[in-house]
């Protein structure tokens, strides 16, 4: 699998004034100015430590070699709105009732950018297309899959991806929604994630929050 810092673009600058102007901002402003990327979360969204999701993402131990030269590739961070925000709310079989948040900005291998696809986007943290999708079937107990929407983004930037929103039940007869953001820049050197995760009550309850976030997801590049 493929993975923030300071300078803000003149529309965040502008909101950054306004909601000065206004009292204390709704939204915690994220960016990795050296990748020229951006969001926003809730302010009282908790951040948290992305260790175990790396390593678990990988299927590498953060002690290892392998993994030292992932941390030098690799920028990513975790945001938790649940009162007791924990990283493997993202990756947990269980319920999770509040939106947990992960975002990556990652250099690919050479052997990675030649096979890097949208369906390979789509297919990132979880199998969505059909064809991933019967590739598993027979070995995990993911049921009731749902696709929402599945957009291809061509931003004018120099940019290329997905964004796939559809629903899965993890096994314990709940469904849980998942927003994901996937960009490459247009030499495939580079991996911009961003995944939202929520039981689907709490994505419908609270979809236009997490529209917001989904859509502030702003990269720059020059490839």
């Amino acid at each position: 699998m493929l993975k923030r810092a300071t300078s803000l673009p003149a529309a965040a600058v502008a909101a950054l004034t306004l909601f000065a102007g206004c009292g204390t901002s709704e939204f915690t402003y994220v960016k990795n100015s050296g990748d020229q990327t951006y969001f926003k979360v809730p302010h009282e969204w908790h951040e948290v430590g992305t260790k175990s999701l790396d390593d678990a993402l990988t299927g590498l131990n953060s002690d290892s070699a392998a993994a030292g030269l992932r941390q030098r590739l690799w920028w990513s961070v975790a945001y938790d709105a649940s009162a007791d925000p924990n990283a493997e709310h993202l990756m947990t079989a269980g319920v999770t009732t509040e939106p947990i948040l992960y975002a990556r900005v990652a250099q690919t291998t050479e052997a990675q950018r030649d096979t890097i696809s949208l369906d390979i986007l789509r297919n990132f943290f979880l199998p969505v297309t059909e064809e991933a999708r019967e590739s598993v079937a027979q070995t995990t107990t993911l049921t009731g899959f749902e696709l929402l929407q599945d957009e291809v983004l061509t931003p004018e930037n120099g940019l290329h991806g997905i964004r796939v929103v559809y629903n899965y039940d993890l096994g314990l007869g709940v469904l849980h929604t998942f927003d994901q953001t996937a960009l490459v820049n247009n030499d495939g050197s580079k991996l911009y994630l961003l995944l939202i995760r929520c039981t689907t009550s709490c994505y419908a309850e609270r979809s236009g929050e997490l529209d917001t976030i989904a859509t502030s997801f702003t990269v720059r590049s020059d490839k």
